[in-house]
């Protein structure tokens, strides 16, 4: 027998479960923190009230942004990848008009929660 744990059909299903309930929490907080910058209409407002720097560009930032600005974008980028776990968001293809899909993974990995609900 080889040293440490040997694959099984066991080991297989709890990393199964355990990624699909970590996809829905990560997806679930980026959610969460998009909604508390942006829900009020003004995340670039929130983000100064919260201590961002709005002002100055800072070199150190891609493109020289300033850092609320930055903070802003990375927001953005993580409610796509939302949107794309919830099939609100076209995904995939090869790069030909219209090759695009929706597909909502939340749904289809639903059935390896094991009823982990939150």
């Amino acid at each position: 027998m080889s040293v440490g744990a040997q694959v099984n059909k066991a080991s297989i299903d709890a990393s199964l479960t355990d990624l699909a309930v970590s996809f829905r929490n990560l997806a679930e907080r980026a959610a969460r923190l998009s909604t508390q910058v942006n829900g009020q209409g003004n995340g670039s407002a929130f983000l100064v009230r919260a201590g961002y720097d709005n002002v100055a560009n800072n070199p150190e930032n891609p493109g020289s942004q300033t850092d609320a600005a930055w903070a802003l974008q990375e927001i953005a980028y993580l409610n796509t990848l939302v949107g794309v776990y919830h099939g609100a968001v076209r995904q995939g293809g090869d790069g030909s008009a219209g090759s695009a899909t929706t597909f909502d993974f939340h749904n289809a990995l639903s059935l390896l929660w094991s009823g982990q609900l939150g």
